[in-house]
């Protein structure tokens, strides 16, 4: 598939002129002169370097206004085999949640017995494409891998490698 590479900032022509159809560069760089745009700190690979910095690596502190410290490569992605199932509250298992009613007129999850023998232990198919039965402690390691170049409008992450 061919690639397309969009430049992000390129100033062809840097015009004092303020004429139809014309910025007059000088003006708009002193009315902005903090701008790395004019320092000549932005590049292709600088903006993309951030991106991957802010956007897809690492964990983001919203200083407890919703999530508080969010890890965007998913360390804490549960594998299914480590997850603990049963009554009291637990998971049927890693696929589904316990059915047990906790018993009558109580709302209370630590109440719930085991789940019936079986129940949930085969996962159903998955619509779609993928692997469903995968952990999805293994496939964020992969997922968290990716860099800006290695989406494909279309096409499922693999990952990276």
């Amino acid at each position: 598939m061919p690639t397309h590479t969009q430049t992000m900032v390129d100033v062809k022509e840097k015009s004092a002129l303020s004429a139809l159809g014309k910025a007059n560069f000088i003006r708009v760089a002193s009315s902005f002169p903090a701008s790395p745009i004019h320092a000549g700190d932005i590049t292709d690979a600088t903006i993309k370097e951030e991106f991957q910095k802010l956007v897809l690596d690492g964990a983001v502190n919203d200083g407890g206004h919703t999530f508080g410290t969010y890890n965007r490569d998913y360390v804490d992605a549960p594998d299914l085999s480590t997850v603990k199932t049963g009554g009291g509250g637990l998971p049927a298992s890693p696929y589904v949640p316990n059915p047990v009613s906790p018993g009558p007129g109580s709302m209370d999850p630590t109440k719930q017995g085991d789940a019936p023998e079986g129940f949930g232990q085969e996962p159903n198919s998955q619509y779609g494409t993928g692997d469903a039965l995968a952990s999805p402690k293994t496939t964020s390691e992969a997922i968290s891998r990716t860099t800006l170049g290695d989406y494909i409008m279309g096409k499922a992450s693999s990952g990276g490698s």
